[in-house]
């Protein structure tokens, strides 16, 4: 399988402090590989190392095995396809939902004769069709959405610049139960819909579930990695390092 994304050597710090260090990791192409630890580990400095938000100290970050993304700015990067959904969900208040997704296909362009306008649509429309209830609130306020409502809208802004990667940072954070599922249920689909995944969770057996591969950050280190489906059932770390709870 082709390798998509990776991370060699990636050291960040806060002045004094390491935030991370000498982290390894790949994302396959077509896969869901899931960042996992305690509060404070660096999962989302990760994530914001790799979109060009936070600059590393040291390290390479390789799209496609021929495109060094370290330097980039963050637009840059967001032009090559590295998309981030961001913690919090930052929904553009002001604007109706239908508005916010339109604000994530700013970057599109003209691609092998179809233009922008007609993939701007063709985008509008999968993310309708993956999340019935934003066709509904379209002309609604975002704001006024549920928390369950604006993880999706968030998760669909996203897709409309038509990812190459996507990273999503902590998608079920202060979610109901039910809607958790639901939301883990649609990032299922879109892997199976051919969407390269980097999710960071601290709902560690639930991403477990639905990922390919994992890595376990302490302390800005990487601790422990392997297939989802053998660390799944490592209960010290489910259970007990990482306060996930078997469902």
């Amino acid at each position: 399988m082709a390798r998509m994304l990776e991370v060699k050597d990636l050291s960040v710090s806060y002045g004094a402090i390491d935030a991370l260090q000498d982290v390894n990791l790949s994302v396959d192409k077509g896969s869901i590989v899931a960042i996992l630890g305690a509060n404070g580990a660096g999962k989302s400095t990760l994530l914001r190392t790799i979109s060009g938000v936070v600059k590393p100290r040291r390290g390479s970050i390789m799209l496609d095995g021929s495109t060094e993304l370290r330097g980039m700015y963050p637009h840059k990067i967001a032009g090559m396809g590295v998309i981030q959904s961001p913690e919090g969900r930052l929904i553009l208040q002001g604007l109706t939902t239908e508005e916010n997704l339109l604000v994530g296909s700013y970057g599109l362009k003209s691609v092998n004769g179809q233009s922008k306008a007609s993939r701007v649509q063709d985008n509008l429309d999968k993310v309708f069709s993956l999340f019935p209830i934003l066709k509904e609130r379209r002309k609604q306020q975002a704001n006024t959405l549920s928390g369950g409502e604006q993880q999706m809208l968030a998760i669909g802004r996203a897709l409309m610049a038509s990812p190459s990667v996507l990273l999503l940072d902590e998608p079920s954070l202060g979610l109901a139960p039910l809607i958790i599922r639901d939301i883990f249920l649609i990032i299922q689909r879109l892997k199976e819909a051919g969407n390269t995944i980097l999710i960071v969770e601290q709902n560690a057996f639930q991403t477990l579930k639905i990922a390919d591969y994992a890595y376990v950050l302490e302390l800005g280190r990487v601790s422990m990695e392997g297939p989802a489906e053998e660390l799944i059932h490592n209960d010290a770390l489910v259970e007990a390092y990482l306060g996930g709870k078997k469902a």
